[in-house]
């Protein structure tokens, strides 16, 4: 599965792997890059998966799947930047 991830700040990365989400995520903040998107390369797929700062005092992350094919529409929260990103490398390989 060929993927990458745009960043609200202008990053992008092809392919990121562990280390690259982990990073991403560290660069994330509440005030010009809240969010990255996990996209496919092949554009008739139409899942993607985001991590975004969670608003408030409480810190941490959502982290939304959005996956059509199999009506996945979810959000969860986390707080560990590496448990976060061996989620979201989970998730795609299931796609």
């Amino acid at each position: 599965m060929s993927y990458y991830a745009d960043a609200e700040g202008g990053d992008h990365v092809p392919h990121p792997d562990h280390a690259a989400l982990v990073r991403m995520i560290g660069a994330l903040n509440t005030r010009d890059n809240t969010f990255f998107v996990v996209y496919p390369d092949d554009e008739d797929l139409e899942w993607s998966i985001a991590v975004l700062t969670r608003r408030g005092g409480l810190g941490g992350y959502d982290i939304e799947r959005l996956d059509p094919v199999t009506d996945q529409d979810d959000t969860t929260i986390a707080a560990d930047p590496a448990t976060i990103a061996t989620d979201v490398l989970n998730w795609i390989t299931q796609r």
